[in-house]
């Protein structure tokens, strides 16, 4: 199971409809949920609702609202965090917190639309666009397909153990 965080400024830039990343992000919860967990900051969290709370369809809103929320688990940030990331190397303070976050709680990357943003991140976080995220979880899908295909033959009285045995 991977275990991302998810920049905050990805989902709101995809709530607003400012990029293509709509379709992506749909894609992202919809298709690959089964085999990733996905985390944002409370910060990240609190911003996004700041922003989706003023817009002027309210019921609209709190659908998409109450939707991520199933999709996204939170994560607190610390004070600790918060003061390393006044020291971090990142130009970015935002990205520094959630770095350090994702290096805390020991996920395995950090999804954003602006990957330069981590471009300092020292540790062994993946930093990947949604579309590159959608490709590693396309690829996952096909592989828990497979082996799914495979296990159940293996399981099967007349499998005798090597796959070129056998014309499918």
């Amino acid at each position: 199971m991977i275990r991302i965080l998810i920049d905050a400024d990805l989902i709101l830039e995809a709530l607003m409809n400012r990029n293509s990343l709509v379709k992506d992000i749909n894609d992202l919860f919809d298709k690959f949920q089964s085999f990733m967990h996905i985390y944002m900051t409370d910060v990240g969290w609190q911003k996004i609702h700041a922003y989706a709370s003023r817009m002027q369809n309210k019921k609209n809103t709190n659908i998409v609202l109450n939707w991520l929320k199933e999709k996204i688990k939170v994560y607190s940030v610390t004070k600790t965090i918060l003061q390393q990331a006044r020291s971090s190397s990142l130009p970015d303070f935002e990205s520094a917190v959630e770095s350090l976050c994702a290096n805390k709680q020991k996920f395995d990357a950090i999804v954003t639309h602006n990957p330069k943003n981590f471009i300092d991140v020292t540790n062994k976080l993946w930093i990947w666009s949604v579309k590159e995220l959608c490709v590693r979880a396309s690829l996952e899908s096909q592989l828990q397909t497979s082996k799914f295909s495979r296990d159940t033959y293996v399981n099967l009285p007349f499998y005798k153990g090597s796959w070129g045995d056998y014309n499918f």
